[in-house]
């Protein structure tokens, strides 16, 4: 059976847990389990949770030569997920830092070290054949990949986070070969259903969803000209609202690669994301299908 390719970012993250924003300026302070690293990057953590779900996925990404890039390879491979082509091409590993609230507000801070700056891959040099779905996440190096699995009728899925133009210069080619298309509603707040239209119109993508945070959700579905809602839901708590969106992405690719109805799909990725976001870390709090279906709707 042929396999889902992930290619995206990964880096080291380190979370601190702050008490609000703005934070305010001390010279140190001892937030006693307040502070954590893990892996993560949009890369790693799609493929874990899709990994977590049940699916078996190959991993494409760069590294540095450094010791973070041993760390991050090593984290995949203890996870399970040993199909990886993961160079270590950069000067360094990207890293971030992630400052959450006791709300479970993020601030976000990512060094994409020289990342941005490589050559997009040779699709020569990735077995385009081997897969059935492409999961392309909206790096620079995944640029040539887009063309050349699209070619191959290979179903392209992408998640462009946030967007606030429909001609956004630097996300053009991902929303042009999309099949499926994810952004966040950060950027287009009180103008989801416009917006998402909109960008069908443009860019002709067969499913669009706009995640909606404590809103839930929202999928627009083109050969029926529909718009679907899926309300939230947090099952044990929030947390950290970091990496609600790759699991809200990940999980609506995995049910829709199983061949689930469209609304079941966006329903059980909500679920998904709101357990996630009961844990730190935004490559923490993913759950399997099976302990999935314990939090569905009877």
């Amino acid at each position: 059976m042929k396999k889902m390719l992930v290619s995206g970012l990964i880096n080291v993250e380190t979370s601190v847990n702050v008490d609000h924003f703005p934070v305010e300026y001390n010279p140190i302070e001892y937030p006693f389990f307040g502070i954590s690293t893990c892996v993560s990057g949009v890369g790693y953590n799609v493929a874990k949770a899709l990994h977590t779900l049940g699916e078996t996925v190959d991993v494409l990404s760069l590294g540095g030569k450094d010791l973070l890039y041993e760390v991050a390879k090593a984290t995949l491979k203890r996870g399970g997920i040993d199909s990886t082509r993961y160079y270590p091409v950069l000067e360094h590993t990207p890293t971030s830092v992630v400052l959450v609230d006791r709300e479970g507000k993020r601030k976000i801070y990512c060094d994409l070290k020289d990342i941005q700056d490589r050559e997009p891959l040779d699709p020569e040099s990735v077995k385009v054949d081997d897969y059935s779905f492409a999961v392309l996440t909206n790096i620079n190096f995944n640029r040539k990949l887009l063309k050349a699995f699209h070619d191959k009728g290979i179903t392209i899925a992408t998640d462009v986070h946030i967007l606030y133009y429909v001609e956004n210069e630097y996300n053009r080619d991902f929303m042009e070969y999309a099949d499926i298309l994810f952004f966040s509603n950060e950027g287009v707040m009180g103008h989801e259903e416009e917006f998402i239209k909109a960008l069908f119109k443009r860019y002709h993508n067969q499913i669009i969803v706009c995640g909606c945070g404590e809103k839930g959700a929202l999928m627009y579905v083109g050969n029926e000209d529909k718009l679907y809602y899926q309300d939230a839901i947090a099952p044990k708590g929030v947390v950290s609202t970091l990496g609600a969106g790759d699991a809200l992405f990940s999980a609506f690719v995995y049910f829709y690669k199983k061949g689930e109805n469209l609304q079941k799909c966006l329903q059980n990725a909500v679920i998904f994301a709101g357990l996630k976001i009961s844990e730190h870390g935004g490559s923490n709090g993913f759950v399997s299908e099976k302990e999935l279906l314990t939090y569905l709707p009877k």
